[in-house]
């Protein structure tokens, strides 16, 4: 008779810190996003905010933008036309001028930024669809503000010849070496201003 091994001992649930689970929801809603946009719909039913953290962003956000992330319609965002982008310590800048687009439905967004953070004085004017959405907001070296806008992305006649043609949100960042640290869209019941 062949004797029966003991029991094995039951298996222990694993408790994780609290800011371990928060990095592990949000890189598993970065997966999610990322998988939506390689399926063609980059802002997945349900989602209520898509977060982008650049280069050096404060906080270890993830997942992180970093130059030159251009922009490809299968990853559903990136930089376009930006010459002289870099990452910095805190987030990315140029110049003089960078444009960052998303693939988003044609709808209402509110979208928040958040401007600064340079190690040089910043000035940063924001457009959105080829609109002025935020004067010129001049900050000091490592100084930053968070701004929110609402804003209509309307995906005009493709082939056009203009950004609101193309079939995404255009965001561009010009003025004296405009700085970025992090932005949010999410679906807004505002009209758009």
């Amino acid at each position: 008779m062949t004797p029966i091994p003991p029991p094995r001992p039951a298996a222990r649930a694993l408790r994780f810190p609290p800011s371990v689970r928060r990095h592990a929801l949000a890189l598993m809603g970065g997966l999610a996003i990322f998988s939506s946009a390689l399926g063609g719909v980059f802002y997945p039913e349900g989602a209520t905010t898509l977060h982008f953290a650049f280069e050096g962003s404060p906080d270890g956000d993830r997942p992180i933008v970093r130059p030159p992330a251009t922009f490809h319609p299968e990853d559903g965002f990136g930089f376009v036309a930006s010459p002289g982008l870099r990452g910095t310590a805190r987030g990315v800048t140029a110049p003089k001028y960078f444009r960052f687009d998303v693939n988003l439905p044609a709808g209402t967004y509110d979208i928040t930024v958040r401007l600064g953070g340079a190690s040089v004085p910043s000035i940063t004017r924001v457009k959105a669809e080829n609109h002025v959405v935020l004067e010129e907001i001049a900050l000091t070296s490592g100084e930053s503000v968070v701004k929110t806008v609402t804003v209509s992305v309307t995906h005009g006649a493709p082939g056009k010849g203009t950004p609101e043609g193309d079939g995404r949100l255009n965001l561009e960042f010009e003025g004296t070496n405009p700085s970025l640290m992090k932005l949010d869209i999410k679906p807004s019941g505002k009209p758009s201003g």
